[in-house]
């Protein structure tokens, strides 16, 4: 049988109760264990897009669902208070939670996800500090441990995510917002290859194989020039929502979008099962 996967994407910072629906630290638990229910195992996304580029994705099991994080909050790793809704367990906690151990070494399971980070530091504390209100909750402290973790991959999302309240987007307005508007080398240097040099100084070597989209907006430009003349970067993922088969192209991976493509954990299982 073809395999089938299905990426779900969740956002640490998506917090405005401590439901399934209103919290996204909720929703990953709550998603996982749905996971272990249907028997669909976790898959290393890195390790997806490797057997899709060797043509070899059958490999996998019918079902498997891999995660991922996008723009790298400090609550991906970190336990905070979130104002008006409490401590929140961190995702690597509810990653870990489901995951186990024998003798120490092998995994006999494990809930694997790749976090995805905005390289630019002064673009990562001006994002921060308009849409999280605090300048201090995108840090790059953890991205090392992280990837050393066994639980996390740390990921690229682009240099500043053309965000509008990045001052340096004040020099390019034709980009805020609109990533796929990307279509030169030079624009390709700042926002693949300079990421990928900051977020591996930052995290190691290993880090930054995967490139996700900001906003999902595939660059033409990236994925059918740029992209395949390099080897750092293995993978792009957007925003398309159906399932990662044989044939999906590796420089527009599809995705599912929790609280945009499903909102409720029945949702999800209709989904997962279409």
């Amino acid at each position: 049988m073809a395999a089938r996967g299905f990426i779900l994407t969740f956002h640490s910072h998506n917090i405005s109760g401590n439901t399934y629906e209103t919290n996204d630290h909720v929703a990953l638990d709550e998603t996982l264990t749905l996971l272990e229910q249907l028997r669909i195992p976790v898959v290393r996304m890195l390790e997806a897009v490797r057997r899709l580029r060797r043509g070899s994705l059958d490999t996998l099991p019918e079902r498997f669902a891999c995660l991922t994080f996008d723009d790298g909050s400090d609550y991906d790793w970190r336990e905070l208070e979130f104002p008006g809704h409490g401590r929140q367990r961190s995702m690597r906690a509810i990653l870990r939670a489901h995951s186990t151990k024998l003798l120490g070494l092998a995994w006999r399971r494990r809930a694997h996800a790749t976090t995805f980070v905005i390289a630019s530091g002064d673009a990562r504390r001006e994002i921060a500090a308009s849409a999280l209100g605090d300048p201090g909750l995108m840090t790059d402290g953890w991205w090392r441990a992280a990837q050393a973790s066994g639980l996390m991959d740390v990921g690229t999302h682009g240099w500043n995510h053309v965000h509008p309240a990045v001052s340096e987007m004040a020099a390019r307005p034709d980009l805020v917002e609109h990533f796929e508007r990307i279509d030169n080398a030079a624009d390709a240097e700042l926002q693949v290859a300079k990421s990928l040099a900051a977020i591996r100084a930052r995290a190691g070597g290993e880090a930054a194989r995967l490139f996700a989209y900001p906003y999902g907006q595939v660059s033409d430009f990236l994925a059918d020039v740029h992209f395949p003349a390099q080897s750092d970067i293995v993978g792009a993922l957007a925003a398309a929502p159906r399932p990662l088969m044989a044939d999906s192209d590796p420089w527009r991976l599809p995705r599912y979008v929790c609280g945009y493509n499903w909102k409720k954990k029945e949702e999800l299982r209709a989904l997962l099962a279409s």
